[in-house]
């Protein structure tokens, strides 16, 4: 039987126009077999050998129903085939196993797509630090929202992760946007869920959502889902974001000042990551945008969420409070004292005894300074202390009295002097 190469040189040397006794008399076949080969359509092609039986085949069929029953350990499986008879070696167990547990390592992952207005998907991402003029550094979080249909995505840069931060990201993107999902997608973060075991699960075992979250989802009518834990792929479309993110946006990227970057994130977003044709739908982000933006709820002109935050400080020396790293003046005479400080919205107040003593817009950066001059008028420039008595002395010269001669003439005579 002649291979597939030989095969090939014989339709060669026919499609050249030589006969069949000159390809005889080149190749060395004889002429029927020659015109046998020549007669047949396709090339001879040649399947796998089968394997040969060892002692392990009898075996297999037991083999197969172990590992559905969830065992993989050689050792085990060798002791139990050796009960039924097995006389062969823990290698060929080995190599048996071998196979399968590469396999086993492979999970088919379906991916769910969603209708337009559907599914947003969000998460934080650590962007790295900026340094600031004095030296110091700030840490720098990504937050990122992407729309399930279009892959139209949001991106916000801030200082921390907290829940009046996470709030405002929000509705950035849903402004940013045009519109709110009807459901949102999220890990298992704090700001969404309770995480202790004693809050964080009810009496059935379901998770409990943080209550301003779940107020804030209730504002803008959107539904929060939770991926399961430990489940990135659960939320790929904004997992592959952020890692496009990293890739294409912060590479090399340089910039004066976090506004500066933010802005610069912004250009981004438009002429390029909302631009491009998406490696996974094929189309080009803002066409398939456009066409989900009508699915979104209206924003309506609907003010931000009042959210109210409030957290004990207190006053300093100089009569400040300090607060997520910035400083907000008070009237000096509540310095040393402990305040409420309360952020409602875009306004921090200062509160005490349930009196309003300050009100300040609330600053957008950090290590930043607002002041109410008025809070300071009056303040007094010295260090007026209440502590132990302490004796103050005055160093001058002596004074001497003047006298006549008459008195050291009676001193003299030991006349008493009057």
């Amino acid at each position: 039987m002649l291979r597939g190469g030989e095969v090939n040189e014989i339709n060669e040397f026919k499609r050249q126009g030589l006969s069949i006794s000159q390809i005889s008399a080149l190749t060395g076949y004889s002429r029927p077999t020659i015109r046998k080969y020549l007669s047949e359509v396709k090339t001879p092609r040649y399947g796998p050998h089968k394997p040969r039986p060892t002692l392990l085949t009898p075996y297999l069929p037991f083999l197969e129903e172990r590992l559905k029953a969830g065992v993989w350990n050689g050792v085990v499986l060798l002791r139990e085939l050796r009960e039924r008879g097995y006389s062969g070696g823990y290698t060929v167990i080995k190599d048996y196993l071998r196979p399968r547990r590469r396999e086993g390592h492979i999970v088919a992952v379906r991916r769910f797509e969603t209708p337009p207005g559907h599914q947003a998907q969000v998460d934080w991402s650590d962007l790295g630090d900026i340094v600031q003029e004095d030296g110091t550094r700030q840490k720098l979080y990504g937050f990122v929202m992407t729309l399930g249909y279009s892959r139209a995505m949001f991106c916000g840069i801030a200082t921390d992760q907290k829940l009046p931060t996470f709030v405002r990201m929000h509705e950035e993107a849903f402004a940013y946007l045009g519109g709110v999902p009807a459901e949102i997608l999220y890990d298992n973060t704090k700001t969404v869920v309770l995480r202790t075991l004693t809050e964080g699960v009810d009496g059935r075992g379901e998770v409990k959502l943080n209550p301003a979250f779940a107020d804030f989802s209730r504002y803008w009518g959107f539904t929060t889902r939770l991926c399961r834990p430990y489940r990135p792929q659960t939320k790929g479309k904004v997992e592959n974001g952020i890692g496009y993110i990293r890739k294409n946006f912060l590479c090399g990227r340089e910039a004066c000042n976090l506004e500066d970057l933010s802005v610069q994130l912004r250009v981004w977003l438009s002429q390029t990551a909302n631009a491009r044709v998406h490696g996974t739908t094929h189309r080009i982000v803002r066409e398939a945008w456009d066409e989900e933006r009508p699915s979104l709820q209206p924003l309506a002109n609907r003010r931000g969420y009042p959210l109210v935050v409030e957290s004990l400080r207190r006053v300093t020396r100089d009569a400040y409070i300090a607060y997520r790293n910035n400083r907000y003046s008070v009237p000096w005479q509540s310095a040393g004292k402990e305040v409420l400080v309360r952020e409602v919205g875009d306004q921090i107040e200062i509160i005490r005894d349930q009196t309003q003593l300050a009100v300040h817009p609330r600053l957008a950066g950090t290590q930043q300074t607002a002041t109410v001059a008025a809070h300071h008028e009056g303040i007094p420039l010295t260090n007026q202390s209440h502590g132990k008595a302490r004796l103050s002395l005055q160093a001058k010269s002596p004074e001497v009295e003047v006298r006549s001669l008459s008195v050291y003439e009676e001193l003299a005579s030991g006349k008493e002097v009057a």
